[in-house]
C-alpha cells in the first residue's frame, strides 16, 4: 500500500517537473524573441534612411530639394 503511494507521488512530481521545464523553455524562447524584436525596432529607429524631398514647378517638372534637417 505504501509503495503505491510513493509511486503515485513520484509520477506526479515527474509530471510537474517535466511541465515546469517545458514552460521554462517556452519562456526563455519568448524572451529571446522579444529581445530580437526590440533590437530590430532600435535599429529601425537609429538607422533611418534620409528623407528625400521633392518639389514640382508650374510646368510639372520634379526637382529634388535639400533636406530640412536641423543639426
Amino acid at each position: 500500500m505504501l509503495g503505491n503511494r510513493i509511486d503515485n507521488a513520484r509520477l506526479q512530481s515527474d509530471f510537474y517537473r517535466d511541465l515546469y521545464h517545458k514552460i521554462l523553455r517556452w519562456l526563455v524562447g519568448s524572451i529571446c524573441i522579444m529581445f530580437m524584436l526590440m533590437l530590430a525596432i532600435l535599429y529601425f529607429i537609429f538607422f533611418q534612411p534620409p528623407q528625400k524631398y521633392y518639389a514640382n514647378t508650374i510646368d510639372g517638372l520634379i526637382m529634388p530639394m535639400p533636406s530640412a534637417r536641423v543639426s
